[in-house]
């Protein structure tokens, strides 16, 4: 028990700092107020409802589109932390957190005592005959 949590533990922070570090876009295109498609590092679907400009000899009509399209950008970090630049209480918070967890609380891998088999005494001779007493 104490292999798998060791194990799956460590599997759960090297997935956190490989996602700390990556950078991605998400998109969105929405039409009306109403976001329409949803997209994760590459350009969200449009809905078909652009607006064609008309334009006559005349006038020039500026029309104003219903849809609009979101990107954000969310940024990981270019450098992890180092232990300069992790504080003192910090660092004495996980030694003692360390200390603790390894070292004070009890362990649970105890080895099982190995016994031989018992073998009884040889029998020389059988008393209850002798003394004539049997069990009923």
């Amino acid at each position: 028990m104490k292999k798998f949590l060791t194990h799956t533990s460590v599997i759960l922070l090297a997935l956190l700092v490989l996602s700390s570090t990556f950078s991605f876009t998400i998109n969105e295109h929405i039409c009306g107020g109403v976001p329409i498609s949803f997209s994760i590092g590459m350009e969200a679907e449009n809905c078909g409802m652009e607006l064609e400009t008309t334009t006559s000899s005349e006038t020039t009509m500026k029309q104003v589109s219903c849809c609009d399209d979101v990107t954000t950008l969310i940024q990981g970090q270019d450098e992890l932390p180092t232990q300069q630049d992790i504080h003192f209480t910090t660092q004495t918070f996980i030694k003692a957190f360390v200390y603790s967890y390894i070292y004070v609380l009890p362990s649970t891998d105890t080895e099982k005592a190995v016994y031989k088999p018992y073998v009884p005494p040889p029998l020389i001779r059988d008393i209850q005959l002798l003394d004539e007493t049997f069990l009923i």
